[in-house]
């Protein structure tokens, strides 16, 4: 599948792989930094985004072995191997990590926020219950019904999606519902310019297929199977201290130090999930 991209910039190479619910133009000032610093910056806005929607499309269209290909077949086409560096957000850390388990291309480092790995098992969602519903994943394993409860107030969605909320709250509620429709707004990482100009880039197009990634999350696992190993490609994982989506325990860090043999995990204070964001000096001195 041929994606929407943009390649810029002169010198060694960097993709930089956005998540959920974001798109191409989430590394804006990012991108513009590297390029001032020579490097060669390429930006997807990945599959199932509004600028790379597929047509009469399955749930299946949006596993992790053809988010990857995606991605594959980009670096080929276009000969993005000078020293390339991959950056991910959220699920852009997941195909990512992908990238380098499947070892198509050549990667010299991959620095991965606020994601991981893969993701667990859906049962796993399926024990967690909040006031407002049950875990927002759980609720992704239908993206037609989560998608007609999102696509009804997009502004709503995007609000929740960008506020500052923090996990010194003793239990945050983590149902689609506190989420994305019916929780309190408050403060937001980003101002109403880039809120209105989310809900125009995703105006007229349903969210059902952003939603698709997690409704496959069990299928990646058994994909994962015949690349998973241990990996030498240089990772740095980083995450919010504050960061409710995902947070960095103890059995966490054992086991991602488990996965490669050049792993380092950095946690930055006072970071929520939006850390490329509100903390873009750490992802440049990580690229750097």
């Amino acid at each position: 599948m041929k994606i929407t991209h943009t390649i810029e910039g002169e010198g060694s190479d960097v993709i930089l792989l956005h998540g959920f619910p974001s798109n191409m133009y989430f590394w804006d000032e990012i991108k513009e930094e590297l390029i001032k610093n020579n490097k060669r910056v390429t930006v997807p806005e990945q599959r199932g985004y509004p600028l790379s929607e597929i047509t009469n499309s399955l749930i299946s269209d949006f596993n992790i072995e053809s988010l990857a290909m995606d991605i594959e077949d980009l670096v080929k086409e276009n000969n993005l191997n000078n020293e390339l560096i991959i950056v991910g957000h959220d699920w852009g850390s997941i195909v990512g990590w992908a990238l380098i388990s499947r070892a198509n291309i050549d990667v010299k480092k991959l620095i991965s926020i606020c994601g991981g790995d893969e993701f667990p098992n859906s049962y796993i969602y399926n024990n967690l219950k909040f006031k407002q519903g049950v875990h927002y994943i759980s609720s992704f394993q239908d993206p037609e019904e989560s998608s007609k409860v999102i696509d009804t107030n997009l502004e709503s969605f995007f609000r929740l999606a960008y506020r500052d909320i923090s996990s010194k709250l003793a239990q945050p509620d983590l149902s689609l519902s506190n989420l994305f429709t019916n929780g309190k707004t408050g403060k937001l990482v980003v101002d109403d310019k880039i809120i209105n100009n989310y809900i125009n880039h995703f105006d007229g197009h349903s969210l059902y297929q952003p939603i698709c990634w997690y409704s496959n999350i069990d299928l990646n696992i058994e994909m994962s199977n015949e690349w998973r190993r241990k990996v030498d490609t240089p990772v740095t994982f980083l995450f919010g201290d504050l960061d409710v989506a995902v947070k960095l325990t103890d059995k966490m860090v054992n086991r991602l130090n488990s996965l490669g043999s050049d792993v380092t995990i950095k946690e930055i204070k006072r970071a929520g999930h939006w850390l490329p964001i509100t903390h873009k000096e750490s992802v440049i001195n990580e690229i750097f």
